[in-house]
């Protein structure tokens, strides 16, 4: 009886304690350049290294604006929001993404005028194929925006 007592304890000690190889998925993480879009308030880049290599990504960007309409800008800051779409032969025409999207989420975050630096942070919203299991996962944006000529470099990362 005591023998069975223990041989119990020690299976259901073992049920709970979790296998050593499920260890979470590494983050996801790519570098991306490219420039403002003219026609419309966005921005649009190749991914040039990392995990999402080739895609191309577009990036329709708003600036905040308050309950009351005002817009969040200051004399040092542009708060923004913006929605973001990575896939093959995509484009942004009379207010839709077309082409074949494999990621799509939102963030928001802040350019500084003084250095042109960006962050800011959101959610995966839609993943298709290999990247299905990356919906609600969260993604970090930072880089930088010349002002001269409206290009941008930034890593992104979705953990």
């Amino acid at each position: 009886m005591r023998r069975l007592t223990v041989l119990l304890a020690l299976a259901f000690t073992l049920a709970l304690v979790p296998a050593v190889s499920a260890q979470p998925m590494k983050p996801l993480r790519y570098e991306v350049s490219g420039g403002s879009a003219t026609e419309w308030f966005g921005w649009i880049g190749t991914i040039d290294s990392g995990d999402l290599n080739g895609y191309t990504g577009i990036w329709v960007t708003q600036v905040l604006k308050l309950r009351g309409g005002e817009t969040l800008l200051d004399a040092k800051n542009a708060y923004f929001f913006e929605l973001w779409f990575i896939g093959n032969g995509i484009d942004y025409v009379d207010g839709k993404v077309t082409g074949n999207v494999v990621l799509a989420g939102f963030d928001k975050g802040v350019t500084r005028f003084k250095n042109g630096k960006f962050s800011g942070n959101g959610i995966v919203t839609e993943a298709y194929g290999a990247w299905s299991h990356l919906v609600g996962r969260k993604e970090h944006c930072s880089g930088t925006v010349d002002f001269s000529d409206m290009t941008f470099t930034s890593t992104m990362q979705i953990n």
